[in-house]
């Protein structure tokens, strides 16, 4: 309920303060006993059989800071369910004798089918069909996986203790939630026992936290892409990073290959980073899917194109030049209708998007439109060339092509005519 808001008239009642707030009490119907709090707290838990004994609570306001109540857990050799609410997202860690024995989640990227998937041990057509026969049949997604033999008993175990890992990992990493420690737990919320030293769990998060944000320095998501430097053709990575190395082409994200290589989002980012600085790979942004996404990513070389323009004096040559390049090609007049382009050669990208339905078939949009507007900006940049000093168009050239990169790298294969080699040649 955070940000939801309660009053408490003069006579004790309890007043909801909005929709959300209202739905959670009511929720909560019955008996409560309240507990002896300061001031600034109200504190109750249900009242009668059933309740548990609360054996903690707090506010986590900075990432690891649930790192101290952990150790405090596995030091006392405590035992029951910490309750890590964040936002929406709900994940529960189950103690025994100070180590973890399982966990349950309720964020998608946690939860059983998508660390199968994630892990590349599933197809995600074979998660689909997992996830049918367990709702028919009632059983668990792991034992429908097991009956459909996508996996074998063994490896499934695997994939829960490493899922129960990932619930750890994603609870210690929170930067603002609220905590709950409850004395003992319901046993039929384990799918299967793990034994899991809280200690070994809590270095390793310490680790991911510190080597992650040192990552992110040359590698910001896993939606970004690695791409296989030229000038390292033909050599070969070190062992350990080898089968990785493979299966960066130049189109799949990190995400991409670690799902192709059974690694999860911080072994594989670790993988590309080690690529990355013995310069087997360099990192290119994740490219823009989807016509509006795409026109918006162009929009942006556009506007730098203009902008050189008009700060040399030259925006009214290059606008005509480009206006009656658009003209003579045919194509544009239709695929810019009603789109523009604005003074800052911006177009309209959600008009751009209705246009492109009716001009190229949905399995090639994306690409067509790209090629067009590769030629379309791939002119603006060669018209500009030609008005500007030549220490300016060649400032200008890099901008475009540092832009418009994720394109041109992620191609499958490389751009053949003359505008587009105008937009690479800053590279060469």
């Amino acid at each position: 309920m955070d940000g939801e808001e309660l009053r408490i008239d003069a006579t004790g009642a309890i007043h909801p303060l909005g929709r959300h707030a209202s739905q959670e009490l009511r929720k909560r119907a019955g008996e409560w006993r309240l507990l002896e709090s300061p001031a600034e707290l109200v504190v109750a838990v249900r009242a009668g059989e059933g309740s548990r004994p609360l054996r903690l609570a707090g506010e986590v306001r900075s990432p690891g800071a649930l790192c101290d109540v952990i150790a405090m857990i596995a030091q006392g050799t405590w035992g029951g369910e910490l309750v890590v609410h964040e936002g929406v997202h709900v994940r529960s860690i189950f103690f025994e004798r100070g180590h973890v024995i399982g966990a349950t989640t309720n964020v998608a990227t946690e939860r059983l089918g998508e660390v199968l998937w994630r892990f590349g041990a599933i197809t995600r057509e074979q998660l689909d069909e997992v996830v049918r026969a367990a709702g028919k049949t009632g059983k668990r997604l792991g034992e429908a996986a097991v009956e459909l033999e996508f996996v074998g008993a063994e490896d499934l175990f695997d994939m829960m203790t490493r899922q129960v890992e990932e619930v750890f990992y994603g609870a210690v990493h929170v930067s603002q939630a609220t905590f709950y420690l409850f004395d003992g737990f319901d046993e039929s919320r384990l799918a299967r026992r793990q034994t899991l030293s809280a200690g070994a769990l809590l270095m390793e998060a310490a680790r991911r936290m510190d080597e992650l944000a040192f990552f992110r320095e040359k590698i910001p998501s896993d939606a970004w892409v690695p791409v296989p430097s030229p000038a390292v053709a033909g050599k070969r990575a070190p062992l350990d990073l080898a089968e990785v190395f493979a299966q960066c082409d130049g189109r799949r994200s990190v995400a991409e290959v670690g799902r192709r290589v059974g690694l999860l989002e911080f072994e594989v980012t670790r993988a590309v980073f080690q690529l990355a600085t013995a310069g087997l790979v360099t990192m290119a942004a994740p490219r823009p899917e989807g016509a509006a996404a795409i026109v918006d990513a162009f929009n942006v070389a556009l506007a730098e194109i203009h902008r050189a323009c008009d700060a040399a004096g030259k925006g009214h040559d290059v606008r005509g030049a480009i206006e009656q390049f658009a003209m003579g090609a045919g194509i544009y007049g239709a695929l810019f209708l009603g789109a523009g382009p604005g003074p800052d050669g911006a177009l309209l990208g959600e008009r751009v998007a209705r246009n492109v339905g009716a001009l190229a078939g949905a399995d090639d949009a994306d690409a067509w439109l790209t090629a067009q507007l590769f030629d379309y900006a791939g002119f603006a940049l060669f018209q500009a060339g030609s008005l500007l000093a030549r220490a300016e168009g060649t400032r200008l050239s890099a901008r475009v092509a540092e832009i418009l990169a994720p394109f041109r790298q992620q191609s499958e294969a490389p751009p053949s005519t003359a505008r587009h080699s105008v937009i690479a040649e800053s590279e060469r």
